[in-house]
């Protein structure tokens, strides 16, 4: 009966895995109707269909997503690209995430990035190309540290160094390619439980729909479905989710529906700092209540207030609302200054960062 046992349990956290696996990348798709981070297209299971058909069975194996960011989908068209793999475990989800735990990923994505260097030239791979391990569990510091020092070519000393050493054997690399490679992994820990990534996607899309429980719920199935439906058979040579997929999913017809007051700032080519911007970017801190910065039409309060939150962006969590929108808040169907349109707008900006 034991063996029976283990046999089940083996199974339900199969299960388990698969279903955070979608959960997570449900929720990561809702970013690409935001586009701040230029995520255009995210594929499930592989790579893009035109890339698969050029990689390398592991290459493709190891992809449990592929994330293509800039102007189009495919290694030679993005400006970047993450392969994605996930290790969930329910059983140890309070234990240390080793470079023993990692290892058959460290050995596939050394693999990955041999075939992608083989294809497309050690520049492309070293300008756009990215490895990241996500886990529920949280990592061992000496191993973060290990990664960290190896990119950067430096001695390592204690638990630091036998973490490197694993990492080395299991990329099968040394020198500078040891290098080139650690600085292109990221192993990221504490990423939640499965009810936590579940819990995380309904409340989003509760959020942004700003619409009775029971129609997010609906959502919610629909927006799984979809990530199914690409993983499955049915998403053969379809699995690039995009926008307008998730548009779809969520019966939504444009982004629009989610960021009903969007910018209409002039683009004024190179600006020229003002003398009073340090001196406002130390006392934002340091403020108890709100700033407010007036001056007469045309001085250029506006491109200073870009300059600002530009200046900010790095540090905090910066939204630029533009309240005026070229006159457009005096239109009824816009209304901007008002709450029920410019608050949405606000909170979904910060709800499409994971916020």
């Amino acid at each position: 009966m034991a063996k029976a046992s283990r046999k089940a349990d083996k199974v339900r956290a199969s299960r388990d895995g698969h279903e955070y696996h979608e959960a997570w990348t449900a929720r990561k798709a809702m970013q690409l109707l935001l586009g701040d981070d230029h995520l255009i297209g995210i594929a499930v299971e592989g790579l893009d269909p035109d890339d698969q058909t050029r990689a390398s069975p592991g290459t493709v194996e190891v992809a449990d997503l592929t994330l293509y960011y800039g102007q189009g989908t495919g290694f030679e068209y993005a400006d970047n690209v993450d392969v994605v793999q996930f290790k969930y475990s329910p059983s140890h989800e309070n234990a240390e995430f080793r470079a023993s735990d990692a290892k058959k990923t460290i050995t596939k994505f050394a693999a990955s990035y041999r075939d992608y260097k083989s294809r497309y030239g050690a520049r492309q791979v070293e300008n756009k190309l990215r490895f990241q391990l996500i886990t529920n569990r949280p990592i061992y510091p000496p191993l973060t540290q290990a990664i960290r020092e190896l990119a950067a070519g430096k001695r390592l000393s204690g638990q630091a160094e036998e973490q490197a050493k694993q990492f080395k054997a299991a990329a099968g690399l040394d020198g500078k390619s040891l290098a080139a490679f650690a600085s292109k992994c990221q192993i990221s820990g504490l990423s939640g439980s499965l009810i936590d990534s579940k819990r995380g996607l309904s409340m989003l899309l509760v959020d942004w729909s700003a619409t009775p429980d029971a129609l997010a719920t609906a959502r919610l199935g629909d927006m799984r479905d979809m990530v199914r439906t690409k993983a499955g058979c049915a998403g053969t040579d379809r699995n690039v989710i995009r926008d307008t997929d998730v548009l779809t999913a969520l019966k939504i017809p444009d982004k629009e529906a989610l960021l009903p007051c969007p910018a209409s700032l002039v683009e004024v080519g190179e600006v020229v700092e003002r003398e009073q911007l340090p001196d406002a970017v130390a006392l934002i801190p340091t403020l108890s209540k709100p700033l407010l910065i007036h001056a007469a039409g045309g001085v250029g309060k506006t491109v200073f207030m870009e300059s600002l939150a530009k200046d900010l962006e790095d540090r905090y969590e910066v939204v630029f609302f533009d309240c005026f929108g070229g006159g457009a808040y005096r239109s009824p169907e816009d209304a901007r200054h008002l709450p029920k349109h410019g608050l949405i707008h606000i909170a979904n900006s910060l709800a499409c960062r994971g916020l």
